[in-house]
């Protein structure tokens, strides 16, 4: 047997993480090298693009589909297309939302989360910023999480958004079911971080980086501010990742409507279906 066949043989039965096999990887191991993430131009260098992601508020069935096919993964025959999932709700309390609107935002996301099915093992955690950042509740449950978000309070204050997204990345390695699960980020923000604002995008990038799909619910009309921080926290593309809605209370219909489409029977039952009329 040859010297080199010899030593590739030993490779293979030697599972000792630290055998100086030079080339060699344990086959358990998964590569490290991460795709480089999809830039978007920058607000200056294609303003254009900025303006058509801030004026252009689809109409509400068409975003609908967008919560059906991307947020959901439903196929075409009812089922959802993931069986293991970790989703970490990360809501904007900052003052501009106010008090009833969160509600509004709270209702949507509890009905996203009462989407039931039995052959998917879901949970749920949820953080809320304003001026700091709150962790409400861990991974929980369908059904827990949706008694839990209830008594989520509105905090007011400024727009710390890097923090909610780095509560939420702490919440992935801490008490998540790692690369086994579908990781997702909700984040619904109407509007431009402004505390310590240089960290939101590498924040969101570190969550990307880490396998979470990070879905951004912008809130405004043609006059929202931080459309081009907003797309550049989502996903890549932001045709799947940004959903455009006017108000928070707008996205409960939207939630409603994509729910209706698809399990009509469920429609009928939920209890928070109704927006509050806010100013």
């Amino acid at each position: 047997m040859g010297y080199f066949t010899f030593t590739f043989l030993i490779c293979l039965v030697v599972i000792l993480p630290s055998f100086p096999c030079k080339g060699a990887r344990p086959f358990w191991r998964r590569p490290t090298n991460k795709p480089k993430p999809t830039l978007l131009p920058p607000i200056d260098k294609d303003p254009e693009f900025y303006k058509k992601l801030r004026e252009e508020i689809p109409p509400k069935n068409v975003t609908a589909k967008k919560v059906i096919t991307n947020i959901l993964r439903i196929r075409p025959g009812g089922k959802r297309q993931v069986t293991l999932e970790d989703v970490v709700i990360v809501m904007d309390g900052s003052g501009s939302i106010g008090a009833c609107e969160f509600n509004n935002g709270k209702k949507a996301m509890k009905n996203l989360m009462g989407f039931e099915q039995p052959d998917v093992n879901a949970k749920y955690a949820m953080v809320t910023f304003s001026r700091t950042v709150r962790r409400d509740f861990n991974f929980l449950s369908q059904s827990d999480a949706v008694a839990r978000i209830s008594t989520v309070t509105f905090p007011s204050g400024s727009t710390n958004t890097q923090a909610g997204l780095a509560e939420a990345l702490d919440l992935f390695n801490k008490e998540g079911r790692g690369f086994l699960s579908r990781k997702l980020v909700l984040l619904l923000t109407d509007g431009q971080s402004n505390v310590q604002k240089h960290k939101t995008l590498p924040n969101a990038q570190k969550l990307k980086d880490a396998g979470v799909e990070v879905f951004v619910i912008a809130v405004g009309g043609q006059h929202i501010r931080g459309i081009d921080e907003m797309a550049n926290m989502a996903t890549f593309p932001p045709k799947d990742f940004l959903l455009r809605v006017e108000k928070v209370g707008d996205f409960l219909e939207v939630v409603n409507l994509a729910i209706k489409t698809v399990a009509p029977g469920k429609y009928k039952i939920l209890g928070d279906k109704y927006k509050s009329p806010c100013r």
